[in-house]
């Protein structure tokens, strides 16, 4: 990966993360096993807020449903049928023009310098807010190290102007069902972490690690039936890795267990692995008959997501505002029901020399927001 065109410093260095919340008497660190996330970006919804709140007149897709480091989509894993081929590229035939396409980029509630995400690039109403992992044992906490209910926290998803999706898991932290050994407990600590936020969607991003442990995924299931048979008003989304053969055999089986529990799945979201345009959407389009063999229907793009990586996100591997709008066009085109990306600190052109990838700015050449503002149809 090449070198970045240094400019001049617009902001401060960000510090460490940890140290900065501590010194700061934010950070709430938890005993035991907690797992360290580093900063990176964060998306959510107003504390108190129905999840039923009435919908902006502007808002005509509803939400269906960090460190140094950034999400891995893994290694890829074939599918366990033949897929049918769809090369993305084609351009669909013309037809009226839609509703907007819902979209609630990835924002991290540890990140620091806090984000003030009521002014954020091209006005951005609804987040996804991550993400609650496993802290001390069966306990739900911000990054594995913050209560759930840490008031600085509940501060941060307050000054979201939109929708909060709540998200559960992430690239880093340990899912609470891998570390709940008893469902009852696990529905315990879900719904501790609802409690807390009120948000009008569930978001459980989970790597290849958490699919691959069967266990878990089980309990997860029983889980949110519980959950949902309760509290049935919010959206789920379900983030997945997805590689260039489409979604691995451990993803679809994850998929089935939930619709086989009774879960209801509002949007499957993928983060693909490649970042080029036209890589990002042949991949989305073998999912999507991956899908519609799993769910038994002829077109699903609507229970579809996308969240590309934004920016450098590799060696050789590089996400830029024509590969957006490679994207942009193409769901729409399809009809997705969200389209999110990570994340919102990316966004914006570093301030110093860097040859290494960075979840405080994309690596890439570009005006602040560019990415925020074309998947808003800016």
């Amino acid at each position: 990966m090449g070198r970045h065109r240094k400019r001049q410093r617009r902001h401060p260095r960000r510090v460490s993360r940890r140290i900065a919340l501590v010194s700061a008497g934010l950070l709430v660190p938890l005993t035991g096993g907690a797992v360290v996330f580093a900063a990176t970006s964060d998306p959510g919804t107003p504390a108190g807020r129905s999840a039923n709140s009435q919908r902006r007149p502007d808002d005509q897709a509803t939400i269906e449903g960090g460190s140094a480091t950034r999400p891995q989509a893994g290694e890829s894993t074939p599918s366990p049928s033949p897929t049918p081929r769809d090369s993305g590229a084609s351009t669909p035939p013309a037809a009226p023009p839609g509703p907007r396409i819902g979209f609630a980029p990835y924002a991290d509630v540890l990140a620091w310098p806090p984000l003030n995400l009521a002014k954020t690039e091209a006005h951005v109403k609804d987040f996804t807010m991550g993400f609650v992992s496993a802290g001390s044992g069966c306990s739900a906490a911000w990054g594995g190290m913050s209560p759930v209910d840490a008031a600085f926290a509940l501060h941060r998803i307050k000054d979201v102007p939109g929708k909060v999706v709540l998200s559960f898991g992430g690239p880093h932290g340990v899912e609470l069902a891998q570390s709940c050994g008893k469902v009852g407990d696990l529905v315990k600590q879900y719904r501790r972490a609802i409690d807390a936020t009120d948000p009008a969607g569930l978001d459980f991003y989970l790597t290849d690690g958490a699919l691959a442990d069967t266990a878990s995924v089980q309990r997860r299931t029983e889980a949110l039936a519980r959950v949902q048979r309760d509290d049935g008003g919010r959206s789920l989304s379900i983030t997945l890795p997805l590689h260039r053969s489409g979604l691995s055999a451990q993803a679809l089986a994850a998929l089935r267990s939930a619709a086989d529990g009774g879960v209801q799945v509002s949007i499957v979201n993928l983060v693909p692995a490649d970042g080029a345009g036209q890589s990002v959407t042949a991949s989305a389009g073998v999912a999507h008959g991956q899908l519609q063999r799993l769910y038994r229907q002829g077109d699903v793009w609507q229970r579809m997501g996308l969240t590309p990586i934004i920016g450098v996100a590799g060696v050789g591997a590089q996400f830029r505002p024509t590969d957006a709008d490679q994207v942009m066009t193409w769901a729409t085109a399809h009809g997705l029901g969200r389209l999110s990306m990570w994340s919102v600190t990316r966004d914006t052109p570093c301030t110093d020399t860097t040859s290494v990838t960075s979840d405080t700015c994309s690596g890439l050449d570009e005006d602040a927001g560019v990415f925020t503002k074309i998947f808003q149809g800016f």
